[in-house]
């Protein structure tokens, strides 16, 4: 019984995890369009192309995980202030505005859920390492 809520649980995070990379994966591909007058732009898209990548790769490293799922948080928080800075700039209604924020603010709590689970593997890993020999 264990088991499986464990095994839930395990693709739950999996999901999620796949689920918020292609999520930022899809809004670099439909917002950003290359120029080549504006470097910074393509370097913007790169880094938004590699933060999901990077948490992709908790199941190798639990610390590339976590630098990953830091930059998920940090991409959601930054599209959140955005998002009102805009809607508020378009005078938009507060129900509008409260709908445009909640999805980040949701993908926001799922990132510190990953972060969280990447900072248990790592311990995991700490406590379980074989102890270091003596010379």
């Amino acid at each position: 019984m264990v088991n499986k809520i464990l095994k839930v649980e395990y693709v739950g995070k999996l999901l999620l995890r796949i689920g918020i990379a292609i999520y930022m994966w899809s809004v670099v591909l439909l917002s950003f369009q290359l120029d080549k007058d504006k470097l910074w732009l393509a370097a913007v898209m790169a880094i938004l192309v590699i933060i999901p990548g990077l948490s992709l790769l908790h199941y190798r490293n639990a610390r590339t995980g976590l630098v990953g799922g830091i930059g998920t948080f940090l991409f959601f928080l930054g599209s959140a202030v955005i998002l009102i800075v805009t809607d508020l700039a378009a005078n938009l209604p507060w129900s509008m505005i409260y709908l445009h924020i909640v999805k980040d603010l949701l993908l926001m709590i799922g990132s510190v859920i990953l972060i969280g689970e990447s900072l248990k593997e790592m311990v995991r890993e700490k406590i379980t390492a074989p102890f270091p020999k003596k010379y």
